[in-house]
């Protein structure tokens, strides 16, 4: 069983992982009262993202942070190496990218319930 320094108790909201001359960032921002989205960044090594994936919104820091470990443990099985050394440096496009799910969730507040009277068969 290997021990890697993203494992823990401690906060989690940034990490870098490396292979060869790609990077990739994973980022826990806030995207409003009480929810928090997980971005992940990818690109040479040298450059700007090319690629990125959002997962949210959680209902806790914590659980955005669980979800950061285990893409994280993800890649590790795809030779992905922890970068503690290196910081984090796609941060405002992490934030712009943070922002969308903050967006989406804005604009799909509501109450729905269900009402078996107004069901119709699809017979």
């Amino acid at each position: 069983m290997k021990l890697h320094y993203f494992s823990g108790r401690t906060p989690l909201r940034a990490l870098v992982l490396k292979r060869e001359d790609r990077r990739i960032e994973l980022h826990v921002k806030p995207v409003g009262e009480d929810a928090w989205a997980l971005v992940a960044l990818s690109g040479p090594e040298d450059g700007q993202p090319e690629r990125h994936k959002c997962q949210g919104p959680y209902n806790s820091a914590a659980q955005a942070e669980a979800a950061l470990r285990g893409v994280a443990g993800s890649l590790l099985a795809q030779s992905y190496e922890p970068a503690p050394d290196e910081h984090v440096v796609w941060t405002v496009s992490a934030q712009r990218h943070a922002r969308t799910i903050r967006r989406g969730r804005d604009a799909n507040t509501g109450v729905y319930v269900f009402d078996p009277d107004q069901h119709e068969p699809l017979w």
